[in-house]
C-alpha cells in the first residue's frame, strides 16, 4: 500500500472538516490549491481523479487527494454516496513509502535536557486504502460539532482531534505491518538480545534459543529496526549504560560490567561513539537533571 510520509514535527494543521451527502449525478469540481483534501466514503462510491490518476473511492474506504495536485471527479456518483472530509495543511513536502517498507521498531534519537530543537520524525497516512470508519466516525462527528459551534475553547481540541485521527489512521497501518512473520521475529529477538546483554554475542546461541537459522533472524530484524543483531545488542548495552550512569553511584567500571562489557576501554569507546561523550561527562552533564 502506497503512503504518504511527512516529517514531523510540526504535525499537519487543521483548516476546515465537512459531512456531505451527494445524491446520484453529482460530480467533484476541479481544482488545484496547496491544501491536503482527505475524503472518507461512509457510503456510496466517489469518482475522483487527480493528476491523470483515477480512483474509485468506495464504502469505508478513503484518498488523500495532495497539496498543488490538480484533483477533478471523473464520473458523476451513480447513488446517494455520503463522505467526510478533512482538509489540512503542511508546510513540507510529501514524500512516499509503501507500508511494508516502514520501519515502525527504527530507534529515534531521543530529545536531551541540551537540546534546543526537535529531532526530524515522520508520520505515515495512507494514501488510497479501506478504513474502519466505524472507529473513525466518533472522532470525525466531534470535530463536526466542534467545527459547527466554533469558537476559541474549540480550537485547541480540534487540532487534537486531527492527530488523533491521523495517530489511529497510522495504527491500522502499523498493526497490518506487525502481524507479519518477518515483524513477529523480529521482536522475538529483539527481546532475546534485551535479556542477553551480559553474555558474550553468539549466532549459535540465538540460533538454539529461537531455532531460526541466524542470517532469517538477522533479516527479518534489519528490516524492522534498520539494524543488525550486534548493532542492536551494542545500542541496548548503552541505553541501560545512560540509565545506570544517572540512577545509580556505581562506577563506570562497574557499569560496564553490568551491562556485559568486561573491557573497561573499549566499553569507554563504544560509549563515546554512541552518545559523543565519554560516560565519565554523560554522568556530570545529567547531574541534578532526574
Amino acid at each position: 500500500m502506497e503512503c504518504i510520509q511527512l516529517i514531523v514535527p510540526p504535525v499537519p494543521q487543521f483548516l476546515t472538516i465537512g459531512h456531505s451527502h451527494w445524491r446520484a449525478g453529482d460530480c467533484h469540481f476541479s481544482r488545484n490549491f496547496q491544501v491536503y483534501d482527505m475524503l472518507l466514503v461512509r457510503k456510496g462510491r466517489l469518482y475522483m481523479t487527480e493528476d491523470g490518476q483515477e480512483y474509485e473511492v468506495d464504502t469505508n474506504k478513503m484518498l488523500i487527494l495532495e497539496a498543488g495536485k490538480t484533483h477533478w471527479g471523473h464520473h458523476e456518483c451513480e447513488e446517494d454516496t455520503e463522505i467526510y472530509w478533512v482538509h489540512f495543511v503542511h508546510p513540507h513536502p510529501c514524500s512516499y513509502i509503501h507500508s511494508n517498507d516502514i520501519r515502525w521498531s527504527s530507534i529515534l534519537e531521543r530529545g536531551t535536557d541540551k537540546d534546543t530543537i526537535p529531532s526530524k520524525q515522520f508520520m505515515f497516512l495512507p494514501k488510497f486504502s479501506p478504513i474502519n470508519m466505524n472507529a473513525l466516525l466518533p472522532i470525525l462527528d466531534e470535530m463536526i460539532s466542534i467545527h459547527n459551534n466554533f469558537n476559541l475553547f474549540g480550537a485547541l481540541r480540534i487540532h487534537a482531534l486531527l492527530a488523533q485521527l491521523f495517530t489511529l489512521m497510522q495504527s491500522e497501518l502499523m498493526t497490518s505491518k506487525l502481524g507479519s512473520r518477518s515483524a513477529q521475529i523480529s521482536k522475538k529477538v529483539e527481546a532475546y538480545l534485551q535479556v542477553s546483554i551480559h553474555d558474550s554475542f553468539s549466532t549459535r546461541m540465538m540460533e538454539d534459543e529461537l531455532q531460526l537459522n541466524f542470517d532469517y533472524l538477522a533479516r527479518c530484524l534489519k528490516k524492522h529496526t534498520g539494524m543488525s543483531p550486534l548493532n542492536y545488542l551494542q545500542y541496548w548495552r548503552i541505553e541501560i549504560a545512560k540509565k545506570l550512569l544517572i540512577q545509580t553511584h556505581l562506577s563506570i567500571p562497574e557499569i560496564a560490567e553490568r551491562v556485559g562489557i568486561s573491557d573497561y576501554n573499549y566499553f569507554i569507546r563504544i560509549f563515546r561513539r554512541s552518545e559523543g561523550t565519554p560516560p565519565g561527562a554523560y554522568r556530570r552533564d545529567r547531574q541534578g537533571f532526574v
